[in-house]
């Protein structure tokens, strides 16, 4: 412990033990990451074989027409004989709707949600739809158990094996959802993109496959696959108003009884952002999902049991251990404010509190890009230099973070819930094919 005026600094100690529960946590996930649970072999099919299971792909939009054609040419190529897409424009007032009327494949369907019953925020978009399926809107529904509704978003370019990779996990009937990983696919163009890809990677990669020796594997808003009947065992709306409707929706399904699970072997590759602004929007509605999902903790402790149980509890609680971190970064921050102050005026002594530090701040992220460099090396080679510069960047970036947990805070505080809509970039040309995480190329034209 550290002793000021013979009495201990209980913030220091405070502090000290917030990193080191966090350390010895990444670093656990880390560790049962590099393996496979037992009994959980991958099974896929290969390609240009049938896997099985009636697949429909669901898309919600509000004013996508700038990337929805090229999302739905490539659904529509995907080698499985029994796709079906629903388009569901949420109000839009461009033209999204005319790009859907505009393919030429029965397999697609469009379904318009007009104001004011559309705008009230992805999960809503996604329950007109499934309420849409059931009552038999595009087409009769064979068998709840065997049909997987797939949320992708009008960016979300899924590989060409992804079916072939999921699909057959699903012949054990306990499983209700899987994610598949994610990759920026703009992360060679904008570093803000870059960063976020290095973040997506290392959640799947570090988190996702960690969780499955867990039991509490999440769902992610794009690249999504859940059974029907394990939607519907949540109601014909299974999908609540939370900012968070991913996170919200695989908690319920845990506390519902059903088995998630992840697959890295293949990924859906979205558009990353590129202006900052933008970036701390979306975050902050992320943040504030979360917050809003404090209310199944209740559940998550009367309900499930062992370490599902105790990583969902961290896991939904982790945004206050957040904003109290926030502030030990502040004063960290004031710290290093005080030893330049210090050097410019020559009074600066070295101390090993600075090497102690620095690999706290550092260290994790650095160990991390080794991790990240060897899932990129499946495209690009990156080099050992820039591997660690990135860690480096990371840090910084991780603090944005603070910023928008905050500003999620205020708006809470505020009562403020709408849905901000994230804009995407103009797609000049097809994104190239990227192999799937941990894999070789497969032969696919993400």
């Amino acid at each position: 412990m550290v002793l000021v005026g013979g009495r201990v600094d209980l913030v220091m100690v405070l502090a000290v033990g917030l990193v080191l529960v966090c350390v010895v946590y990444l670093v656990v996930l880390v560790g049962l990451s590099r393996r496979d649970p037992l009994g959980q072999e991958r099974h896929a099919a290969p390609l240009g074989t049938d896997p099985g299971f009636d697949v429909l792909f669901v898309i919600p939009c509000l004013n996508e027409e700038r990337v929805l054609g090229e999302s739905l040419d490539r659904l529509l190529r995907l080698p499985h004989p029994r796709i079906r897409v629903l388009v569901v424009d949420d109000g839009s007032d461009d033209g999204t709707a005319e790009v859907v009327r505009a393919v030429q494949d029965p397999r697609v369907h469009l379904l318009q949600r007009h104001l004011p019953a559309a705008r009230l925020g992805k999960g809503e978009a996604l329950n007109a739809a499934v309420v849409h399926l059931l009552n038999g809107g595009i087409g009769p529904v064979r068998d709840p158990a065997s049909t997987i509704v797939v949320v992708v978003d009008a960016d979300g370019r899924l590989e060409e094996h992804s079916l072939h990779e999921v699909l057959p996990g699903f012949a054990d009937p306990t499983l209700g959802g899987v994610q598949v990983g994610v990759r920026i696919s703009n992360r060679h163009t904008s570093l803000l993109a870059r960063l976020q890809d290095f973040e997506f990677v290392l959640y799947t990669e570090v988190f996702q496959r960690g969780r499955r020796h867990l039991g509490s594997v999440g769902l992610g808003g794009n690249g999504q696959f859940v059974r029907l009947s394990a939607l519907t065992s949540l109601g014909r709306r299974p999908w609540t108003h939370s900012l968070s409707e991913d996170l919200d929706l695989g908690v319920r399904l845990l506390i519902a009884g059903w088995r998630l699970d992840f697959c890295r072997h293949a990924a859906v590759h979205q558009q990353g952002l590129v202006g900052l602004g933008a970036w701390i929007r979306q975050r902050a509605r992320w943040f504030q999902g979360h917050l809003q999902s404090w209310g199944l903790v209740p559940q998550v402790l009367n309900r499930l049991e062992g370490r599902r149980r105790a990583d969902l509890y961290y896991h939904l609680t982790s945004p206050f251990l957040l904003l109290v971190s926030s502030l030990f970064t502040l004063a960290f921050l004031t710290w290093i404010v005080r030893l330049g102050m210090d050097a410019v005026a020559g009074q600066l002594e070295f101390t090993w509190m600075w090497v102690s530090s620095y690999l706290f701040a550092f260290g994790p992220m650095v160990a991390l890009a080794i991790i990240y460099r060897r899932v990129e090396a499946s495209e690009d080679r990156m080099g050992l230099l820039t591997g660690i510069g990135l860690a480096h960047l990371y840090v910084g970036y991780a603090t944005l973070w603070y910023v928008a947990g905050w500003r999620a805070v205020v708006r809470t505080l505020g009562g403020r819930t709408a849905w901000a809509k994230t804009d995407r970039l103009e797609e000049t040309q097809r994104p190239e094919a990227t192999p799937g995480l941990g894999t070789p190329s497969m032969g696919r034209p993400l």
